[in-house]
């Protein structure tokens, strides 16, 4: 057999949708940054006279557990769900289409004998040709989805600190930083990961991955 079949898209590339979309988000929390990014910016304050001695701002530091954040929040279970779906539509599509070559290809083989040269490789480009368009078909829908999953990305993490930068502001933090960057933490350190997670819930739910048809 001319073994022109071959898997085009590992099924285990498109699995990962969502788990690389949450991978992503975790590396774009690197550093949230100052919650005050989230707010209009604020009045400068009013100078002090010349004869009050300047005071130093004052930074008060809260955590957030932004990897507990991304597991647990309904929104990236919503994203999951719907990875695992798209993960089962495509490895059938997939899976359907290297069987209809295969039986193309047997085909194909079978005629060698009983065609002459010139018909037999006019049949096996007709094969080729039907071999990259299959391949180009699957390599657009992947990237189809995987676009889908990192719009819908996108979305969770600027409602994520969106909501961290309230509850930094009610809490009086003017400065958040990630769990995973922590030396050491004071047991009594301000961490907002719960109420963060509750008010995430709250504000987003769900999101609807958006996939072309």
């Amino acid at each position: 057999m001319m073994a022109f079949v071959r898997r085009t898209t590992s099924p285990a590339v498109y699995v990962s949708g969502a788990r690389a979309a949450l991978a992503a988000l975790v590396l774009g929390f690197g550093a949230i940054a100052h919650p005050a990014a989230a707010a209009p910016p604020a009045k400068a304050p009013p100078k002090p006279a010349a004869s009050e001695p300047q005071q130093k701002p004052v930074t008060t530091i809260a955590v957030v557990d932004v990897q507990f954040l991304l597991e647990k929040c309904s929104a990236m279970q919503s994203m999951k769900r719907q990875d695992s779906e798209q993960t089962q539509k495509f490895q059938a599509e997939q899976s359907q289409q290297e069987q209809l070559l295969r039986q193309a290809e047997k085909e194909l083989a079978n005629q060698r004998t009983v065609l002459g040269q010139e018909a037999f490789d006019a049949k096996r480009k007709d094969f080729e040709q039907q071999v990259a368009e299959v391949q180009r078909r699957l390599q657009e829908r992947k990237r189809q989805l995987d676009n889908a999953f990192s719009a819908a990305s996108a979305q969770l993490r600027d409602s994520m600190v969106h909501v961290v930068g309230e509850v930094a502001r009610e809490n009086g933090a003017t400065l958040v930083i990630p769990r995973s960057s922590i030396i050491y933490m004071a047991d009594d350190a301000q961490d907002i990961t719960n109420t963060v997670l509750l008010r995430l819930n709250a504000t987003l739910p769900q999101i609807t991955v958006n996939i072309p048809n």
